[in-house]
């Protein structure tokens, strides 16, 4: 339910005019909303009164606030049950109204009658035979998580030095493009973290290389290394995500120790027995270059790293290197990640005699977004590369004019997932283009591929004249 929706039906219709006094008192909301439901709406997400209440909470009510703002989403009663254990009975004899009865009264009258919980009824359908309270849905706002205290204990360490460890992973995966030079065999989906070149086009596994994509893939790697067998009742977020929620949190200078994150995974997995090592999950997360760590008098601390990926203070010139007319040199050493996204968008990329070159590309310019033809280093490239500078010009000289392309082929696709099908295959080409809800563009020469992949999927290929009519 949207959020906005959720807050007009609450405060419109599901609060009682005693449920509206309480939030009122608790939280010092102006007396005119006694008197106006528009109003008490109107300052229902203010930050009035809401440090306040987030000091009347105990320990394991704020854990669970942490939990609802992690996920983000509105949660249904059953999730309250880890919150009230002793209200739930779990007789298998009992009605779902009659197992969640007391849980509902019991947030409605710790939580929502303290005006930091939205609830609302979700809409029945034709056919749905739900109670009532099945279909209550919960959120907490996230106009209120800045107001949350930290999840984990903060812990003061503002002189490090140089004891503070971390391992650049994102750099040690980009500088591995020199040794993977051809493309590796086909692998399972799970396991495609092999940066490679193809067709000039630098890809991670599959698909095209972004900042994001591999920051996802270093991710991925280390919350397989985390696992929790899932259980009906368990929150749907991962280990490694609540991780990464209690420790963004921490402000600058400050770490935290594993056991201060232990309780939110407690309240997350109700029904595990045996939960993984803290310690070891994050010792894991260092490892993969997720985290840093520092010792200080015999405990280990960590916190989210934090990788420079911008330009900075750094010149183009000291990661780019003009070897001659065709070619330019990047330095994987020193090239910022997020400059390294922007020159794959302008040229394609190979290896020439143990270094990675990057030759300017005359369609790929064209379609560079306007934030990387605007960035420092495509403006140092423009000024001193020629055949790199006489590309944009021919492309500003053509920039607003007709341009008719000769070999090209249009195809119309009706079946939706046909469509997808055909452009998800030809991704990493860029050859395919869609160009509306029904239509594709592509090169004649990839006439043959696609009718193989339209065939294999049951459709026929139809071909059609000026002439015809569909």
């Amino acid at each position: 339910m949207d959020k906005n929706d959720m807050l007009k039906q609450m405060c419109q219709f599901g609060l009682s005019q005693a449920d509206i006094k309480a939030i009122c008192q608790i939280r010092d909301l102006p007396p005119a909303c006694l008197k106006s439901r528009n109003l008490f709406q109107h300052n229902f997400l203010s930050n009035t009164g809401i440090e306040k209440v987030m000091a009347s909470l105990d320990e394991k009510q704020l854990l669970f606030f942490h939990l609802l703002n992690a996920t983000g989403e509105e949660m249904d009663i059953t999730f309250f049950a880890r919150l009230y254990k002793e209200a739930h009975p779990h007789s298998y004899g009992c009605t779902f109204n009659e197992k969640y009865k007391v849980v509902f009264n019991k947030v409605k009258t710790e939580l929502v009658r303290k005006g930091l919980l939205l609830y609302a009824e979700k809409k029945k359908n034709v056919w749905d035979k739900t109670t009532v309270l099945e279909r209550q849905r919960f959120m907490f706002p996230a106009d209120f998580s800045p107001y949350l205290p930290p999840p984990a204990n903060p812990v003061l360490i503002d002189k490090p030095g140089d004891k503070i460890e971390r391992k650049d992973i994102l750099r040690d995966k980009v500088v591995e493009i020199l040794e993977t030079r051809k493309a590796p065999a086909s692998q399972p989906d799970l396991i495609q973290g092999i940066l490679h070149i193809k067709d000039g086009t630098l890809l991670l596994g599959k698909s095209p290389f972004t900042v994001k994509r591999m920051k996802d893939w270093n991710r991925s790697r280390w919350s397989s290394s985390v696992r929790i067998d899932p259980k009906s009742d368990n929150i749907r977020l991962s280990p490694v995500e609540i991780i990464s929620y209690a420790l963004s949190f921490l402000k600058k200078c400050e770490w935290a120790v594993p056991d201060d994150i232990l309780p939110l995974w407690k309240i997350a997995y109700p029904r595990v027995t045996k939960l993984p090592d803290i310690g070891s999950a994050l010792e894991k997360g260092w490892k993969h270059g997720c985290l840093e760590k520092i010792i200080s008098g015999g405990k280990t601390f960590y916190r989210l790293i934090k990788i420079d990926t911008g330009l900075g203070n750094r010149k183009p010139e000291d990661f780019l290197s003009i070897i001659n007319d065709k070619f330019v040199e990047i330095d994987l050493s020193c090239i910022p990640l997020d400059v390294f996204e922007q020159l794959c968008e302008t040229g394609k990329m190979s290896i020439w005699q143990g270094r990675l070159v990057l030759q300017p590309d005359l369609v790929k310019i064209s379609h560079a977004s306007k934030k990387t033809k605007e960035a420092p280093t495509f403006i140092w490239l423009m000024k001193h590369h020629q055949a790199f500078r006489k590309i944009v010009m021919a492309i500003n000289k053509l920039e607003g004019k007709t341009v008719v392309h000769n070999n090209i082929m249009i195809a119309r696709i009706r079946d939706l997932s046909l469509k997808v099908l055909v452009e998800k295959k030809f991704t990493h080409t860029k050859q395919v283009v869609s160009l509306s809800e029904e239509f594709i563009s592509f090169p004649v020469n990839l006439l043959s591929e696609i009718q193989k992949v339209v065939t294999k999927s049951g459709h026929a290929v139809k071909f059609i004249t000026v002439n015809d009519n569909d």
